[in-house]
This record gives C-alpha cells, structure tokens and sequence, in this order.
C-alpha cells in the first residue's frame, strides 16, 4: 500500500506467501512490514502486510490486526483498499491487500496546499467510504492524510482500520482511553466519551482543512496543549488561513468541525451529498480526470501514465496544472500560473477552480 518500488537491498524474510510470490519489501512500521507481491495464477500485484513477531507478542497489537482484517473483509467499495486473503504461515499472519500504486495524501500536502476542487473531490470520496464502513457499524477513528492514497488511474482508497471499532462489539481499548493520532481526533476522542459515527466526521474536517490550507487546525507543543485545543474548539478560521478557498466549501469544513457532534453533519452520507453540491458547480470533468491531471502536475505519475488514463476531451485539464511546482510549506506562496499567456496569478490562498478556468480553455480551443 506504498508507492515505492521494491526495497532490493536486503534479503526478504519470505519467498512466497500462501498463492503470492514476494518481490520485495516496500516500508515497515514499529509492528508490521508490507511486502510488495504478485498474485502467481492472476497476475495481480498486491500488497501484503505481516504482522512482525514482536507484534504477535504484544496482545493489543495482535488484536488491532486481526480487527483490521475483520474490518476489510465486511467492505466492497472502490474507495476503501480491498483485503483478498488472510494468510497463517509458520506462526506469522499476512493480510494480502490491494496494492494501489500511487501516493498518500500526507506526500502530497507536504508538497503544498491542494486546489479546492482536488480536495472536495478527495473529501467526497473518503466520506462515501465512511458512509459505507458506518453502516456496518465500523468506526474507523484514525482518519488522517497518511490513511488515504491515490491511485494513479485517479481513485481515493482509505486503508488502515487498525484501530477500527465496531458499534456492536467491545472497544478494543478500555473506556475513557484515547485512541488515534492527536492532531486528527474529535473532542470525544480526546475527553474518553463515548463515540459514534460523527467522530470520523470531525477527522475528515481536519484532514480537508489541512489539504486546503497546507497546515493543521489544531497544533501545540505538547499533546495536551493540542488535546486541549480540539476539546475546547480552537482554531483559525479556514477563511483566514487560505482565503482563496470558496465560501460553500469553507462552511462545509466548519460545520465537520464543530465541538458538539450533533452541530456536524448528521452522517459522512449528508456531508458527502454537500461536497458532492460544491464539486456540481465547479468541475466540469469527470472526477478521476481530474486528480489525474493533478497527480501528472505534482509529478506523482509520468505524461504517458496519465494520457493512459484521459480521454481526448479530458486531455485540456492537464494545462491547467501546467505551471510551476507549489512552493513547499514555509517557502512562500503558491502560485498558479493563469492560462492566458504572460499573465501569472499569484498570492498566497490564491487557488483557480474549474468553474473559472474551463471557460478560458474552451475560449482558447475554439
């Protein structure tokens, strides 16, 4: 579930894992390593992630595990990562997943803010598959930049529900313990209240302000101090810190954000149906064209992966993020140049939606 090619400086630690051969290793975590593998009878690559050893020792860890791959196996949607198998072999567990072969959010707001359009789409798409894990009672309550890739054909996965809780079954931790990471939790979160589905509402409020604005609502030096800062609702305005993003839009991350959940969208399904109304009025071609066409700009694929994956009438989008790299974070503004030659728009906040820039295009094809 990474994007980087196979690590071929060290020796694997399997060969061949239930029908999948190992090609390689692609990252590892403090309890897992994923694999990069091909499926020997199908001919699919798929990712495979082993539970280390020292993980199988550790109780919560074994349990996390086995709970995300009880979470995936209940999901069939295209924007959740899809699990193919659980596999045991010589006292190790592997869960065989999809492999998406694109980058995480978090790869792509360190190389600058995100248009809003790009964002509502992404935003859209991680609520549709909230909506669909909520109904099955699944909370996921670790929602965050590195949970969420692209993939290079332009679709949204959300992915890690290792801390996933089912409505329906005990929590995995004890009542009144705080589980997630800090910056991206809820106020119920933080406080040891009771939780619902609203909770992963207010974790994609964060992560839409984050991808808009390049930074995050709730920051401190300390995790209390940010703990402090979620329960009690402090934070800049979404408008003040990236005012080139569209009002409707701004209000949509607001409302996701609010302190009480029951002043959030009453369900990821209702948030989705507004981001849904926003992306109506601003992009006028098909939502996977688009991040496409982002995803060549930021140079996350090459020109030839993305005119693979746009039609003829799809292929002018590719000029709107023709223009220099946005500054990292911290380095300055972001700039976008304008379609008309020798004019550049520039500014900090300054973003140019869909429903502002197809009329020059059309105008400059005719």
């Amino acid at each position: 579930m990474s994007v980087a090619e196979p690590k071929t400086d060290k020796a694997v630690r399997h060969r061949k894992i239930g029908a999948c051969r190992v090609l390689g290793e692609l990252g590892r975590g403090g309890m897992a390593l994923v694999y990069r593998g091909l499926h020997e009878l199908l001919q699919r690559e798929v990712a495979i992630k082993e539970l280390l050893p020292e993980g199988q020792r550790d109780k919560e860890a074994l349990s996390r595990f086995r709970r995300e791959a009880l979470a995936l196996a209940a999901f069939r949607h295209q924007n959740i990562v899809t699990l193919y198998d659980l596999v045991e072999k010589n006292d190790s567990l592997f869960m065989v997943m999809e492999y998406v072969d694109g980058p995480t959010l978090h790869a792509l707001i360190k190389d600058g803010p995100l248009p809003p359009d790009v964002a509502a789409v992404i935003g859209a798409r991680i609520a549709s598959a909230l909506d669909h894990a909520h109904f099955r009672r699944i909370i996921h309550r670790d929602l965050k930049p590195a949970n969420v890739m692209l993939t290079k054909s332009g679709e949204v996965k959300l992915m890690d529900f290792g801390i996933a809780k089912d409505v329906g079954l005990e929590a995995l931790t004890q009542q009144g313990m705080a589980v997630g990471t800090p910056s991206y939790m809820s106020p119920e979160q933080v406080t040891g209240a009771a939780i619902d589905a609203r909770t992963d509402i207010f974790s994609l409020g964060v992560l839409l302000y984050e991808a808009l604005s390049g930074t995050r609502p709730f920051v401190g030096k300390t995790a209390g101090e940010v703990f402090a800062r979620i329960r009690d609702g402090k934070f800049t305005p979404l408008h003040k810190v990236a005012p080139g993003v569209p009002a409707p839009l701004a209000r949509i991350v607001k409302r996701a954000l609010a302190v009480k959940p029951e002043a959030r969208f009453p369900d990821a399904a209702a948030m989705r149906r507004e981001l849904d109304l926003f992306l109506a009025h601003e992009v006028r071609v098909s939502h996977p064209a688009l991040l496409v066409a982002f995803l060549r700009y930021r140079e996350k694929l090459t020109e030839t992966e993305a005119l693979a994956h746009l039609t003829q009438q799809e292929l002018g989008v590719l000029d709107v993020f023709s223009a220099p790299k946005p500054a990292k974070r911290g380095q300055g503004q972001w700039k976008l140049a304008a379609l008309v030659a020798g004019t550049v728009a520039a500014g900090t906040g300054l973003y140019l939606s869909q429903a502002q820039w197809m009329p020059l295009l059309e105008q400059l094809t005719r």
